[in-house]
């Protein structure tokens, strides 16, 4: 005799609340990233430093990867992490100003 029963949909629906937030908490799925957020996946860079090194990349231009929502940005979570990885060693480049300087 069980002294607790529990409703197996009702868990599993919860648990899947649950692993979705986290997942969303973290970044990896279906999320949107804030400046605050982007600066801290950066190390602390400034917001400058994004918008020139990063905002303006070619890739992210091309995949709008980074968009200006009136006065803030926001970032593709999934993408840009994956763009983090794979161009990381190119972000030393001031994109902003070879696109100014290339015309």
């Amino acid at each position: 005799m069980s002294l607790i029963e529990i409703n197996k949909d009702e868990a599993r629906k919860v648990l899947k609340e649950l692993v979705q937030e986290i997942l969303e908490a973290e970044g990896l799925i279906g999320s949107i990233w804030r400046m605050d957020r982007m600066r801290h996946e950066c190390g602390g860079q400034s917001k400058d430093w994004i918008i020139d090194h990063i905002c303006h990349h070619p890739y992210v231009v091309r995949h709008e990867l980074a968009v200006k929502d009136g006065k803030n940005w926001i970032f593709k979570a999934k993408r840009m992490d994956e763009f983090i990885d794979m161009y990381f060693p190119e972000l030393r480049i001031n994109h902003k100003k070879e696109r100014a300087k290339n015309g």
